[in-house]
């Protein structure tokens, strides 16, 4: 089990109809067991376990909840919604059981690789009866020995392992028994107290984690290897201290993945993950090595075995945490499980996510909510009058005076300590904060709003002075009823991916709240808040509807929004003359906003690094024609490319990389595959995409590989490059060390290896669709071209289509090539880079000689003509030229002299501006300047230039706010199961794997 995946699956559970998507997985899964024909086929057998694994995933986070508690009555208000009722693990239990007996009756034995997993139902059962201990609540006499009759009748085996007989038999018997009763929590406290030992709750942090093993663990296993009295209790203590350790571990990562998001990790906080990441390593690495020593030593102890099941089915270090013949039988045995349990959870994540969608388009009311509660808070933020100051009542702190309207959900007013508190690192602001500005910008937490809710902007209010006064002579026994909850350096529920949940029941008196990660916050000013809000905001904001009369049922939802689902909506404003509403406006790009063409020059693709949406544009430049636009939902977003009917998206999925297929306005990827695994320790790689101007093929380099994908209907298949799958053949002789082109000694034949590192790799598809070529930037200051062909199923390169050539000695090894293209009719490369110096631009493959270009001085960007002979150039000098290639190989330029008006200097950088070339007399240009997000056409005919300039930045605020119903989609009305769907894996030639039909949105838009 990988610790990164569980994160994922943790950030995606942390909701309050947490019971609902219990309901939802058992209902499901019962319909397809219920037409299931089992026969003795693993492959049969896997899709329907799967779910049970789901249930797993929900009972570990409940009892994360509830670690270190006596009981439920001991659990944080904060989280008690986010709590399974006794009733439903009770029933969930019951059910596992009957799924047991359906799927391996008592009757029929069972192969080895089948009770392997019917020993896991058996572990899960472990899971969720611990979860009712924990919580403590009573269970009356007649349904506790109901459910250990029908756990005995459906294990009634005669080949039972001794783990699992005594898992059913001897073990969780005594603990059903031991349901509501407080005596094995106590008893588990003095073993704890006696060592000096506790378990961390989830309020006051899962972490840091740290116990030490030597004592304690020895006396527990030996209370359970002797079947002392008390053996219950040392074996639930030691159950839950390795699951502490575990879950340590995943809110590491829960925490790690939401701070680098938001902070980069250079943040303290990052650093403080760090630390807490290598201790809880640490710790558990000691404690999993002293249970497997005497698992090693009791190997027929079977409470050992049990524990030693629980510990080998993770795959947190990917090997054995002992290397002995014993336990690495074991851990080999257990390797299907631990492949199951990896599959099953990425479904998981991906099923949830589906559901966030769906229940978004099925609550379409929310939506036209949000947007008059925009409206609202825009035209009382702008018509609220400011403080005079010789009106302002003298008082010891004038800081106590001053509040400030901030742009959360809540709408909070902020007294300005609150704020000097959160600015005391930040010099700058807190330094500006002093001179009482009427408006001030800053990006910080709102002290007021329990989790991470960003403001990104406050101004100074008046109407609110009274209820600072009011807020001062709050009773000191209201303002002493407080809640604390520690620093476990997250606040929500971890990441971008998990802090909006979107739910059908609403809950007027309650904000929403994630639990997955405590903070620091003193909670009774904010439950002071929550009482009085609504009714403030509401009667400051319903007078200034226009549409508040004419429809109450919509006030009052409005209302109760204001106070829980709203509260994760980003504040979107409408262009105007107020400065808070334009500022506001900006944040919703992403901070380094990524784009593309599609190869026909008429698609563009908008993105951010790690965001959670890939915006599309069908561009027109039809005067008074609309272009068209559409947005997909997908997590951690990485990058993309655009096809004129498809959309190809690389995502990072806790610790993998998929590879994404959309049609042109499809809400679901139609194919998805694991492109890289195991990210865990490695960094996410530079990538360069394509796809062809047919849309059949898409290629990428990913690391030192290129890898080539055809797209079929719902599918995806990987080509190989020449004969090679597994890894792009670098294939050529070594270029001569002068720096004078080579000749014909530069071109190479297909038996010799290429030296050093790649540095960096551009790919692109000819305009005929029939080659694909590759330059490569190598360590050794070479540079290689390859044409790539298409033929009979592969791509295949011969002799005459590759050269090698040395590159300047001046040229850093950091990778500055821009694009590369192919010339079919001229058989020529033309390969751009942001260099200081003239360079080789032009590479043919008939002429063995290859010269630098002046034109080559810094290209940032270019792009190639339907006809391929023309294309069009961008350099770092604010330059835009149009060039043709001749037939002596060399290309005549031309410059656009009025492309480049109005484009400011810092737009012509790598990156910051893209070109396409969708007519021979058409050029468009992409950048974006000032929150604005603009596209230029140019046309160039007999001398004239006619320039267009449009502003893509109002749709673009539209797809923000905007989702496409769920009802326009044919694949999701067609919508299959997808708990019985297969792993995620490569698709063949022959069975191509459909990617289950579940669209990603994360909770919050950045």
């Amino acid at each position: 089990m990988s610790h990164p995946l569980v994160a994922a699956v943790w950030e995606q559970l942390g909701r309050r109809d947490v019971g609902n998507i219990l309901r939802e997985i058992i209902g499901e899964h019962a319909a397809e067991l219920a037409v299931v024909q089992m026969q003795d086929d693993v492959s049969r057998i896997e899709p329907l376990i799967r779910p049970v694994l789901w249930i797993k995933a929900i009972f570990d986070l409940q009892r994360a909840y509830l670690q270190g508690l006596t009981n439920v009555h001991d659990c944080h208000p904060y989280f008690l919604p986010y709590l399974l009722p006794s009733e439903a693990i009770f029933s969930t239990l019951m059910y596992l059981i009957r799924v047991k007996s359906d799927l391996f009756p008592s009757n029929t034995p069972a192969p080895p690789e089948f009770a392997r997993h019917r020993h896991f139902i058996a572990q899960v059962l472990l899971g969720g009866i611990r979860l009712l201990l924990l919580r403590g609540d009573a269970i009356p006499p007649d349904l506790r020995f109901n459910l250990e009759r029908v756990m005995r009748a459906a294990w009634h085996h005669p080949d039972l392992s001794s783990a699992e007989s005594y898992l059913i038999m001897d073990l969780l018997p005594r603990a059903i028994d031991q349901i509501g009763s407080p005596e094995l929590s106590k008893k588990q406290s003095t073993l704890l107290t006696s060592n000096n030992t506790s378990l961390p709750s989830f309020a006051s942090g899962l972490y840091p984690f740290s116990i030490a093993p030597e004592t304690l663990m020895t006396d527990l296993l030996t209370g359970v290897v002797a079947k002392k009295t008390d053996y219950l209790a040392s074996f639930f203590t030691l159950f839950d201290i390795i699951s502490a350790a575990e879950f340590a571990l995943i809110q590491c990562h829960v925490d790690r993945r939401r701070i680098s998001q938001e902070q980069g990790y250079s943040n303290a906080a990052a650093s403080k993950v760090e630390e807490a990441f290598a201790q809880a390593q640490e710790t558990r690495k000691k404690l999993v090595r002293t249970v497997m020593a005497a698992f090693d030593d009791e190997f027929s102890a079977p409470s050992l075995q049990v524990l030693a099941t629980l510990i080998l089915s993770h795959n947190a270090e990917g090997q054995p945490p002992l290397q002995t013949r014993r336990i690495r039988d074991s851990w080999t045995r257990l390797l299907c499980i631990r492949g199951v349990l990896e599959d099953s959870l990425g479904l998981l994540v991906r099923w949830l996510i589906n559901r966030r969608v769906q229940m978004w388009d099925c609550n379409g009311e929310l939506e036209s909510i949000s947007q008059d509660y925009q409206r609202h808070l825009t035209q009382w933020l702008q018509n609220a009058s400011l403080p005079d100051p010789a009106a302002q009542p003298q008082s010891r702190d004038k800081r106590t005076s001053i509040m400030y309207a901030v742009d959360c959900p809540a709408v909070h007013m902020v007294p300005k300590a609150l704020l000097e508190e959160q600015l005391t690192s930040r010099d700058t602001l807190y330094e500006h904060l002093q001179e009482n500005p009427e408006f001030l910008t800053l990006n910080i937490s709102c002290p007021l709003c329990p989790g991470d809710i960003r403001i990104q902007h406050a101004r100074m209010i008046k109407p609110l002075e009274q209820a600072s006064t009011a807020l001062q002579d709050v009773p000191e026994s209201n303002r002493n009823r407080r809640y604390f909850i520690a620093d476990s350096a997250s606040r929500d529920t971890a990441s971008q991916s998990s802090s909006t949940s979107h739910t059908t029941s609403l809950d007027p008196s309650e904000f929403p709240r994630s639990p997955v990660s405590p903070i620091t916050r003193t909670l009774g000013f904010s439950d002071l808040m929550t009482k009085h809000s609504n009714t403030t905001v509401t009667e400051l904001i319903s007078p200034l509807s226009s549409h508040a009369s004419s429809d109450q049922l919509r006030e009052r939802q409005g209302t109760r929004s204001l106070s829980r689902e709203l509260k994760s909506v980003k504040i979107s404003f409408p262009s105007g003359a107020s400065l808070f509403r334009k500022a506001s406006t900006k944040q919703k790009l992403p901070r380094q906003p990524r784009s593309c063409f599609s190869a026909t020059g008429r698609t563009l693709l908008i993105w951010g690094a790690g965001t959670s949406w890939v915006m599309r544009f069908e561009l027109s430049t039809v005067e008074g024609q609309r272009s068209k636009c559409h947005r997909y939902d997908v997590s951690g977003v990485q990058y993309a490319a655009a096809g004129d009917k498809r959309c190809a998206v690389i995502a990072a999925v806790g610790e993998h990389l998929e590879l994404l297929i959309f049609e042109s306005t499809g809400t679901i990827a139609d194919a998805y595959l694991t492109i890289e695994s195991g990210l865990q320790n490695q960094s996410i790689p530079s990538i360069c995409m394509t796809m062809s101007r047919n849309d059949r093929f898409v290629a990428f380099t990913i690391r030192e590989e290129v890898r080539v994908y055809e797209i079929g209907a719902g599918a995806i298949r990987r080509v190989p490059l020449g004969e090679h799958l597994d890894r792009y053949p670098l294939l050529g002789e070594e270029p001569p060390s002068e720096t004078a082109i080579p000749s014909k000694e530069g071109q190479y034949a297909n038996n010799q290896t290429r030296p050093k590192a790649v540095i960096e790799r551009k790919i692109q598809f000819s305009v005929d669709e029939k080659h694909l070529v590759v330059a490569t930037h190598l360590g050794d200051h070479c540079a290689y071209v390859d044409v790539w062909g298409w033929n009979a199923g592969q791509w295949i390169i011969t002799p005459d289509k590759s050269r090698s050539f040395k590159l300047p000695s001046w040229m850093a090894n950091d990778g500055d090539l821009t694009c590369v293209f192919y010339d079919s009719f001229h058989f020529t490369v033309i390969m751009t880079a942001f260099l200081g110096r003239e360079s080789p631009m032009l590479v043919s493959l008939a002429d063995p000689n290859i010269v630098s270009d002046p034109l080559s001085i810094r290209i940032v960007h270019a792009a190639q003509s339907p006809s391929g002979t023309r294309f069009a150039m961008a350099n770092g000098a604010g330059e835009i030229y149009m060039c043709e290639c001749k037939a002596n190989t060399l290309l005549a330029p031309y410059q656009l002299k009025k492309a480049s008006t109005k484009i400011s200097l810092a737009a012509f950088k790598p990156g910051n501006l893209t070109l396409s070339f969708p007519q021979e007399n058409e050029i468009l240009v992409f950048w974006a300047k000032d929150g604005k997000l603009l596209l230029r056409a140019i046309r160039y005919s007999e001398g004239v230039e006619v320039i267009n300039d449009f502003d893509l930045r109002p749709d673009f605020d539209r797809l923000v706010v905007e989702r496409v119903p769920a009802g326009n989609s044919p694949a999701q009305r067609r919508q299959n199961s997808s708990l019985s769907n297969q792993s995620v894996a490569e698709m063949d030639a022959t069975t191509p794997v459909r990617r289950p039909d579940m669209a990603e949105l994360p909770a919050r838009l950045q």
